[in-house]
């Protein structure tokens, strides 16, 4: 079962959840996978030292830390991923890996991705591998109150595990393009996002056709899916 600790949290604010079992699941993609959630509504958190302060990063596990962003969001001096002993030592109540995104550690602040913002329920470790719990995500960020940011990426995790800006790099002269730069590539980030979900469906909705449809409507309904892909083929 769900951490006492987590529990008592989340009753003791009235929050209503789910508590999920399963068997171990190291990661949080794992956990989507043996939950047959989508990616984008599990929550994993990555810790790590901004300025000698911990932070927990909430962002879905179909995402990456853009250790830049981070550092711009934090207006830090520099960012990096904890070490296993100060996640030991900061977490102790928490099993490695299996950090829940709550604020209940001292001191430790919270960032959230924007793109974490979902509709609906949201799924995360309660500080087990085996354990999970399923709640509204308004009813998560009210309780948690995150700080909101851009900093995820689509795709492979970047090298970097830490980001020191150099001087002015900031507020130099290329901020301002930069800044710009980072909207389109959360635009961009966005349109796939979409793509994939109507491939999605798209796919489902073929699976489903010999059932739902007379056969003199299967021509039309293929015609008109060979061009929704066309189209999704553009935008991907």
């Amino acid at each position: 079962m769900a951490t006492s600790w987590v529990k008592d949290l989340l009753e003791r604010r009235g929050i209503p959840y789910e508590e999920l079992h399963h068997a171990d699941a190291a990661t949080a993609s794992e956990l989507a996978e043996i939950e047959h959630v989508s990616g984008h509504q599990v929550a994993k958190t990555v810790v790590v030292i901004a300025d000698d302060r911990p932070f927990e990063l909430v962002l879905p596990a179909s995402r990456h830390v853009n250790f830049e962003r981070v550092c711009s969001a934090l207006q830090a001096r520099e960012v990096r991923l904890a070490t296993e002993e100060e996640i030991a030592e900061l977490f102790s109540d928490s099993e490695p890996g299996a950090v829940p995104p709550l604020r209940h550690w001292r001191n430790v602040g919270v960032l959230m991705d924007q793109s974490m913002r979902v509709t609906g329920e949201i799924v995360f470790h309660a500080a087990t591998h085996r354990d999970a719990v399923r709640l509204r995500f308004q009813d998560w960020f009210k309780l948690v109150n995150p700080r909101v940011a851009r900093f995820s990426t689509i795709g492979q995790p970047t090298a970097r595990a830490a980001y020191k800006p150099r001087a002015g790099e900031l507020i130099g002269p290329g901020a301002e393009a930069g800044r710009i730069q980072q909207l389109l590539d959360d635009l961009l980030d966005i349109l796939h996002l979409q793509a994939k979900e109507i491939e999605r469906l798209t796919t489902h909705v073929e699976q489903q056709t010999d059932s739902l449809l007379q056969p003199s409507q299967m021509p039309l309904v293929a015609s008109e899916l060979s061009a929704l892909r066309a189209k999704l083929h553009n935008v991907q």
